[in-house]
């Protein structure tokens, strides 16, 4: 009898010590969640790690890896995300993240096996797609000295890089020695930095001048650009203040030229104290203003985002999504005359440092970028990417000789060679005149040309480059011709057969969903996907737009006019397309997404849920500029505090969901209603800015 007491006291003091034990793990994965969702990482890291030790709970280790990532623990992240992918319960998320970090890493061949294996698991993923593309060109890039690449004689032995143009000369920014602020460095002797303006003299540039006392402050001025009537500057300013991790913070001010001196320069209106906002570039036509920053929700150190004008106003921050920005800095964003986006990266597949990349914006989103290569990049800190078309020549900056310097660059010209053409018709064999020529390198359109009446065209290329052809006129099928360097004999041209094919009228009527009023001045954009080409019209005074196409491929039809909901139609051939519905938008428009296959106090999505989120999701995609607010609610009310974290957890579930699918963090905000009688939703709701 003592014995069997013996025994249940026993066992009943491991059951409670087992049962204390669980107790506090799940204790540690409580706390550590908690951290977590106030993106409090370090604090998170003990509690998760102590918790994934003794659990196989791949979710917990995945948050356990994103906050060794935010803290850049690389090594910890990387073992870790090593074992998760050897886990024979490994999901498709689990390969992206160590492909991500791999690439972070720069370790690009394993980076290109992990994004394949993600990439068959779920082959929808065009940014992982894009990856891989990105891995196979990055070998193609050689030193093959298309362009000269020189350091021009105002080089200092302390920092100078180029920002932008105005009134024929070059701004640069410059830590000389000036009498307006002190020494910040003995180790390069920079000064605090300055706005100086520079102009070309025949080889050489004259003595950089201060831009304006105006402008000038005992702190750090950095890059500049101004509007196109150059009565308008944006400039970065450092005002001393320093965040919680010791970094100094940047912002954007403003200021005119009035009466022959620069006003007092006035806070952007999106700055910040507790982020950083800087490096900004206006469009040539004022309306986008593009700029860094390390604003909450980007998704790596500094992003790039863009602001609409409105009015006289600018729109709220737009980051330019993942196919831009990444883990790493994006920075030195410039706009040039030609719409092409250049900008320096540590994130994306370079050389070393940063490097600088291009990228376009078409069909209503920006192309994955490509690394304009040698001898603009280095193993070092490339950036700074400026041309001047006028004078046909550019500008970037570069530490690869130590410090920060200035180098311009023209093109090779004994690299260039006329690539000539003839185009006729298949039968019988004569000319065809005003036929629409493209030069296409890497899906880039480069320079477009037309037949003259002999069905003659000509581009000047470099020599050893691949390229190629698209050949588009009405009446005949459209056609792609590959160019290789060894194509033709010196002096020969290439020889191109059209063959007749009817097009056909593609047209609609656009108006407004609710009042079927038409729709004036819409933009139509469409887009050849078989080609990857668009072309736009404008709607008319009756709201109708009509465009001949070739009846053997298939378009999207992007209609979008400001004040509307862009809408888009899919995979198109040459079908009359009755109207086009374009929605008002208000900025207390909402979308309720039913959600009454929440148990009553759970918060995970079903597959119903993230179906009627991707409809959201396709509206976001089409609309770059929206912002919305994620609203939550419960029917069972189990007092205000445990009501409001249940549907923050719900509406932070959405929201994660979102992201995963692409949409920039910053372009959402959540918000937890608390007991509703009515059910258990998630609504969305647009907003003006937040």
């Amino acid at each position: 009898m003592y014995r069997k007491l013996l025994t249940t006291i026993f066992v009943a003091i491991i059951l409670t010590f087992a049962s204390s034990n669980v107790f506090a793990q799940n204790r540690d994965l409580e706390k550590g969640q908690r951290f977590f969702t106030k993106k409090e990482y370090k604090l998170a890291i003990p509690y998760l790690k102590r918790y994934s030790q003794n659990h196989k709970d791949l979710s917990a280790r995945r948050d356990l890896f994103r906050c060794y990532v935010e803290t850049r623990q690389n090594n910890e992240a990387l073992n870790l995300a090593k074992q998760m992918v050897q886990n024979p319960n490994a999901e498709a998320i689990d390969f992206l993240n160590y492909a991500k970090l791999l690439k972070k890493l720069s370790r690009y061949d394993e980076s290109e096996e992990w994004y394949t294996k993600y990439s068959k698991l779920n082959p929808k993923d065009k940014i992982a797609l894009q990856h891989i593309q990105a891995f196979k060109l990055k070998k193609e890039i050689v030193d093959d000295t298309l362009y000269f690449a020189r350091s021009i004689n105002i080089n200092t032995d302390r920092t100078d890089y180029a920002t932008s143009l105005h009134k024929g000369g070059l701004i640069l920014v410059s830590g000389r020695q000036n009498k307006y602020s002190k020494q910040i460095s003995r180790e390069n002797k920079d000064h605090y930095f300055n706005l100086y303006i520079t102009k070309k003299l025949g080889s050489k540039y004259s003595t950089p001048k201060l831009l304006s006392k105006d402008l000038s402050t005992k702190y750090h001025e950095g890059s500049a650009s101004f509007s196109a009537n150059e009565q308008f500057i944006y400039f970065s300013r450092n005002k001393g203040i320093v965040d919680l991790n010791g970094q100094s913070q940047l912002n954007i001010y403003m200021s005119r030229f009035n009466k022959g001196k620069w006003d007092k320069p006035e806070l952007f209106k999106y700055a910040a104290d507790d982020y950083s906002t800087g490096h900004p570039s206006i469009s040539k036509d004022g309306r986008l203003l593009f700029f860094i920053s390390n604003m909450p929700g980007g998704y790596g150190g500094t992003d790039i985002y863009y602001c609409r004008k409105q009015g006289f106003s600018w729109g709220p921050p737009i980051n330019l999504g993942p196919s831009i920005n990444t883990s790493g800095d994006e920075m030195f964003p410039y706009i040039s005359d030609d719409h092409y986006l250049y900008f320096a990266s540590s994130g994306h597949i370079g050389f070393g440092g940063l490097d600088i990349f291009k990228s376009t914006f078409e069909q209503n989103h920006w192309n994955y970028p490509v690394n304009i290569g040698f001898p603009f990049n280095s193993e070092k800190d490339d950036f700074a990417y400026l041309y001047d078309d006028k004078n046909k020549i550019g500008y970037f900056s570069s530490n690869r000789n130590g410090n920060d310097d200035i180098y311009e660059f023209e093109t090779n010209i004994k690299k260039l060679k006329n690539l000539k053409g003839k185009i006729s018709k298949l039968r019988p064999n004569h000319p065809i005149d005003s036929v629409s020529v493209f030069l296409v390198d890497k899906n880039i359109i480069l320079d477009k040309t037309y037949t003259d009446a002999s069905g003659n065209f000509n581009f000047n290329i470099f020599k050893d480059k691949k390229y190629s052809l698209i050949i588009q006129k009405q009446g005949f099928k459209t056609k792609r011709v590959l160019y290789f360097p060894n194509n033709l004999a010196k002096g020969r041209s290439i020889k191109i057969r059209l063959e007749e094919s009817p097009w056909a009228q593609l047209k609609a009527f656009v108006k407004n969903q609710f009042s079927s009023k038409p729709i004036k001045n819409a933009k139509v954009e469409i887009v050849n996907k078989t080609y990857n080409m668009s072309t736009s019209r404008s709607t008319d005074a009756n709201g109708n737009f009509s465009i001949d196409v070739d009846t053997g491929n298939y378009y999207d039809i992007i209609v979008s006019k400001p004040g509307y909901f862009t809408t888009v139609l899919n995979n198109y051939m040459h079908d009359d397309i009755q109207s086009v519905d374009l929605i008002k938008t208000k900025g207390n428009q909402t979308v309720e997404i039913q959600t009454s296959t929440f148990p009553n106090q759970g918060w995970l999505l079903t597959e119903v849920n993230k179906g009627e989120l991707n409809n959201v999701i396709e509206i976001l995609n089409n609309n770059p500029d929206i912002l919305i607010e994620v609203r939550a609610s419960t029917k069972v009310d189990n007092g205000s505090k445990k009501n409001k974290v249940l549907c923050l957890k719900r509406a932070t579930e959405a929201m994660n969901y979102m992201i995963t699918k692409g949409i920039p963090a910053n372009r959402i905000r959540v918000k937890a209603i608390g007991f509703n009688t009515r059910s258990a939703s998630i609504v969305v709701k647009l907003v003006e800015s937040f």
